[in-house]
């Protein structure tokens, strides 16, 4: 609890002197609408700091996840943390109206649990069961929050979103079961988190180092990934059709581990 308040007492702080000026010009006027980040003097200062955190700690550390565990149990892994994730899109599912969605999260989450031996292994994908993963950023979405969901955000160690992503964030993580059947083994759930943050960094380490190689401004990439690719699943749940395909195909819960 003391950490979740350190973080939102420092975004806060930064944002009282973050604040990008309003540009007069026409031109930027126009630049700096589409971009939507208002906040970019903090959002960059945060993505700094995440930059430095990485560079010192998580790439380290998922560069030694991933040479010291082979692929098929880092694969059993994700697969455990995937598993334990589905009662949270179930419920986003049944929020949204996306009873299919719902039949299919129920449908993985019993199949895993059961024959994949507490999810461990994905027998549901192996029987053609599709995993939807349905949050609750794209249930604030069907309930009536569209267009780009609010000003960017550069969210400290977990990357871009949005006010109405990060919110969806912060609501997913409370409903999460995993802190509810841990409530009071703490160093056993951070352990896991941890785990699950490792796990999940080692599987973006080649995108991410692609993205950085490549980008000029590697801050404004990620944040025109991530708005291009919410916008795709925030057209999945209000059932739009997508005007044009994203410049980066890149979902990170969609990355695959190595064979």
């Amino acid at each position: 609890m003391g950490k979740k308040k350190f973080i939102l007492f420092f975004c806060l702080f930064v944002a009282l002197s973050g604040c990008a000026t309003r540009p007069t010009d026409p031109e930027e006027l126009k630049i700096y609408e589409e971009t939507n980040d208002p906040l970019e003097p903090m959002n960059r200062g945060i993505h700094a700091f995440n930059q430095a955190a990485d560079k010192v700690v998580l790439k380290p550390v998922a560069k030694g996840y991933r040479a010291a565990v082979p692929s098929f149990y880092r694969g059993c892994v994700t697969n455990f943390f995937d598993n334990l994730s589905q009662p949270v899109h179930l419920v986003n599912a049944l929020l949204q109206g996306r009873f299919t969605d719902a039949g299919a999260t129920l449908g993985r989450f019993v199949t895993n649990t059961t024959f994949g031996f507490f999810g461990l292994f994905d027998v549901a994908s192996e029987a053609g069961i599709p995993n939807p993963r349905n949050d609750f950023g794209q249930t604030l979405a069907k309930w009536g929050w569209d267009d780009d969901g609010g000003p960017f955000l550069m969210l400290p160690l977990l990357g871009p979103s949005s006010l109405r992503d990060g919110i969806g964030t912060g609501v997913d993580a409370l409903a999460h079961p995993m802190g509810w059947a841990l409530w009071n083994e703490h160093e056993l759930h951070y352990g896991l988190v941890a785990l699950d943050g490792v796990d999940t960094r080692e599987r973006a380490m080649d995108l991410l180092d692609d993205l950085e190689k490549t980008s000029t401004d590697y801050y404004a990439t990620l944040r025109t990934m991530s708005r291009q690719n919410r916008r795709k699943k925030i057209n999945e749940v209000l059932n739009n059709k997508e005007e044009e395909k994203p410049d980066y195909e890149a979902d990170f819960s969609d990355i695959e581990w190595e064979d």
